[in-house]
């Protein structure tokens, strides 16, 4: 049968019903999206200038019995300098400053479970490293969707240095 056309020919259409019409649309939405909409996006932040031997360190902690289990969507930032290198541990310990987690939904009132620091100096205990770039000066941004979950008990660590520079970081998640 050379030339034969075998899909949806006007005298012999393989499909004849639509599967998606203009009257209800498929339409497709991140997890983000959702959870903002909910109240349940979050983020933290913290920026300022570390030395040769620093990192800054931010980081994020669900209690244990929180009840509740954090989905980390993206982390990003940047740093004024090439070279250094952006270090995502699981746990991590250090002393630092408190940071307010930000709803990312204005009217809503819900606060995040989640309780979170800011250092510049060096992660200590002994965490298990998920994820180490090398960065080039400017912003960076790594989108994760939900694939890092971190249930109760457990710690995400984000670590922007060795060098003398300015940098920030910002780590964005939704919990349920």
């Amino acid at each position: 049968m050379p030339n034969y056309n075998p899909f949806n020919r006007e005298d012999d259409p393989l499909f004849a019903e639509q599967v998606n019409t203009y009257a209800a649309p498929g339409i497709e939405a991140l997890q983000e999206w959702e959870a903002a909409v909910a109240g349940i996006l979050y983020a933290a932040n913290t920026s300022g200038s570390i030395t040769a031997a620093q990192n800054l360190l931010l980081q994020v902690t669900n209690p244990g019995g929180s009840g509740r289990t954090m989905y980390i969507s993206r982390i990003a930032g940047s740093i004024s300098i090439s070279g250094a290198t952006l270090t995502v541990s699981r746990g991590g310990t250090f002393s630092g400053s408190a940071v307010t987690p930000v709803n990312y939904n204005f009217g809503s009132g819900s606060v995040s479970s989640m309780t979170s620091q800011r250092l510049a100096g060096t992660l200590g205990g002994s965490p298990a490293t998920l994820i180490a770039s090398i960065l080039s000066a400017g912003q960076f941004s790594s989108d994760y969707n939900g694939r890092i979950i971190v249930p109760p008990g457990s710690t995400i660590s984000v670590a922007i240095g060795l060098g003398a520079a300015t940098a920030s970081a910002n780590i964005s998640w939704w919990e349920y």
